[in-house]
């Protein structure tokens, strides 16, 4: 595969290792495995990897690992260059698949090599240097492993065949698969692609139609052969059990990230302390960090720090808070949550984010200026139904991405297990890491008034309405119990609403704003946010609108415009009797009112009701 440019921030997500991309020819590679990582194109290790290391201690903690590291840029250096240029030349490495191609011409199938870097070879058949053309299908299996379509075994009807002739492709043009034929030029044996994509269900028990019938006359079934690709071996397989199924290679599940994230919240202690944290955690200044700890004095170290950072550090900063602030880099290493915090890590994060976004924040990494309090701003409607307003001025987010799933997104809370599938290697690596993506924005806080919540959740008519709701969804494995409670499903399509209202006011486009919801027993609120890979963040757009004199008005906009959805009375009427939506997860909500990007919904559009926002019986903000 040729040099292809790669957003760093798309590497943590929907462009990790194992992901297939697609360069602008249509050609697809295969990102590499994390332990191939941070090397440029002659397999030497960068000078000082530690310059991309990423300290965030809750995350660290809970994902136990033993670093965090941002994807490498890539600086050239030239030959002839007389000042060396660190970390030069690291290319992250992309390996050509799916292997088999087509000639463009005579359509005979042949193998490519993982480290192949051109679609040309010559063609027996025609004589002459031709492109080579990628087919379309890839088979993936429920355990994260890919590998090519069995081609050869395909048309010869057994998995163990010896033939090694040509193999051709056929296409009669039809829009199905059985228009598509592969034929072996030995034998003459011929067979299409029909039903290769068909996967069933016999109880617990999955069953592929590739799995079941690709040894004809036998009853022998084909399992998934184990193959890591993005590990640069395909001679190096897992054991797997798990039925094969055929899908094409842009498929939207032949890779899905598993991700978590954090928003960077400051420490006990003062201002001044964060500022030199924040300082001495900047990229910049791995030099700095790598020497200090060369030092075993606390005194040593001070004295290191005021010399390294003399023209930094401000007038009034005292001996005693650079001492607070390397204790406290040394024990955020430390950093452990107790039994509960990893039987839901998410939760633990939420918490004390919730915990810091309800008070007055002056950090190099949150800033949060409280805009209007309930009994202490100015009264209006809304005033007995939230609690709070907050202008989040300036935040930091973390986002690691820890595993990803292949077919179907699993809800699997154990995040080792998804470990191996990013390394070639994972239990020989000497240095567990995982990829992190930092990014700075600015955001919107909005609590609800609990007391007015609890009384709303005890209105009968209120508990038959979502008693009948859970009734619906029971048999669906949900991925966080927390949302199922009537506060929670409000507290989403709220959100929405006002996400819908904030685009089209603030500048940005629906797809940049985000949100981050807050669901536990004692905290109801959502974070309206927008982020950028910049270290200096956005703009103010979207903050701008959480001002008292703005946001009301914005906010009863989004309640008006929650009261229709120009699919009434369908959308309405729908939505209470069946539901509606991924499984029947929606109440009143369907793309017309409620639904926006997924880039923004932290829950793929679902757990979405409007009658629990606006009905005249059961609504929150008509009780």
């Amino acid at each position: 595969m040729r040099y292809l440019p790669l957003r760093r921030s798309k590497l943590v997500g929907t462009e990790g290792p194992g992901a297939l991309v697609i360069n602008p020819e249509g050609e697809t590679a295969i990102v590499g495995a994390l332990d191939m990582w941070f090397r440029n194109s002659y397999g030497d290790l960068a000078d000082a990897k530690s310059e991309f290391e990423v300290s965030e201690p809750r995350l660290k903690a809970i994902l136990g690992v033993d670093k965090f590291y941002t994807p490498p840029e890539f600086r050239e250096q030239k030959l002839n260059a007389q000042e060396k240029i660190v970390n030069s030349n690291l290319v992250t490495p992309l390996l050509k698949f799916p292997q088999w191609h087509y000639c463009n011409s005579c359509k005979t199938l042949r193998k490519f090599e993982l480290d192949s870097t051109t679609s040309f070879q010559y063609c027996n058949k025609c004589e002459g240097k031709k492109y080579f053309k990628q087919v379309p299908f890839v088979v993936i299996c429920g355990n994260g492993h890919l590998t090519d379509f069995p081609w050869r075994e395909w048309v010869h009807g057994n998995e163990e065949t010896k033939c090694t002739r040509d193999l051709r492709l056929q296409m009669s043009g039809g829009t199905t698969l059985d228009s598509w034929q592969i034929v072996c030029e030995s034998c003459n044996k011929r067979r299409d692609l029909r039903g290769v994509t068909t996967v069933s269900n016999n109880g617990d028990v999955e069953k592929s139609n590739l799995g079941d019938q690709l040894n004809q006359g036998s009853s022998k079934k084909f399992n998934c052969p184990g193959h890591k690709p993005w590990a640069g071996d395909v001679h190096d397989l897992d054991e797997c059990q798990a039925p094969p199924v055929a899908i094409l290679r842009n498929s939207i599940n032949a890779y899905m990230a598993k991700k978590i994230s954090a928003i960077a919240i400051p420490g006990d202690h003062s201002q001044e302390v964060d500022w030199i944290v924040s300082k001495l955690n900047s990229p910049s200044k791995y030099m700095i960090r790598l020497n200090l700890a060369r030092h075993s004095k606390l005194e040593d170290k001070v004295g290191f720090i005021k010399d390294n950072l003399r023209s930094e550090l401000k007038v009034d900063t005292t001996d005693r808070d650079i001492e607070r602030a390397i204790l406290y880099l040394e024990s955020s290493e430390k950093t452990e949550f107790d039994e509960d915090g990893i039987e839901q890590p998410e939760k633990m994060l939420r918490e004390k984010e919730f915990e810091k976004l309800i008070e007055r924040v002056d950090a190099q990494t949150l800033q949060i200026e409280p805009e209007w309090v309930s009994g202490q701003g100015t009264e209006n409607y809304y005033s007995k139904y939230l609690q709070r307003l907050s202008k989040v001025l300036r935040l930091k987010e973390t986002v690691a991405l820890y595993g990803f799933d292949r077919k179907d997104f699993n809800l699997e809370s154990d995040f080792k297990s998804y470990y191996p599938r990013l390394y070639k290697d994972y239990y020989g690596s000497q240095e567990k890491w995982l990829p992190v993506n930092e990014v700075y924005g600015e955001g919107i806080f909005l609590q609800l008034n609990l007391e007015q919540i609890q009384k709303w959740e005890e209105d009968e008519k209120v508990q038959i309405y979502f008693l009948n709701y859970l009734k619906r969804v029971e048999h669906i494995d949900h991925r966080n119990l927390d949302v199922l409670r009537p506060r929670n499903v409000m507290l989403h399509t709220l959100s929405h609403f006002l996400i819908d209202e904030f685009a089209n006011t603030s500048g940005y486009n629906r797809a940049s704003i985000r949100e981050r919801l807050y669901m536990g027993e004692e905290q109801t609120g959502v974070l309206i946010y927008i982020s950028a890979g910049d270290s200096e963040g956005t703009l103010g757009g979207l903050v701008r609108l959480g001002s008292e004199g703005k946001f009301f008005d914005l906010l009863d906009k989004s309640i008006l415009k929650s009261q229709w959805c120009s699919s009434d009375p369908v959308c309405t009427e729908l939505g209470e009797v069946q539901g509606q939506g991924i499984n029947g997860l929606n109440g009143a909500a369907c793309y017309n009112c409620s639904h926006i990007p997924e880039t923004s919904c932290e829950l793929w559009n679902t757990y979405l009701d409007r009658k629990l926002l606006i009905d005249p019986e059961i609504g929150f903000f008509n009780s």
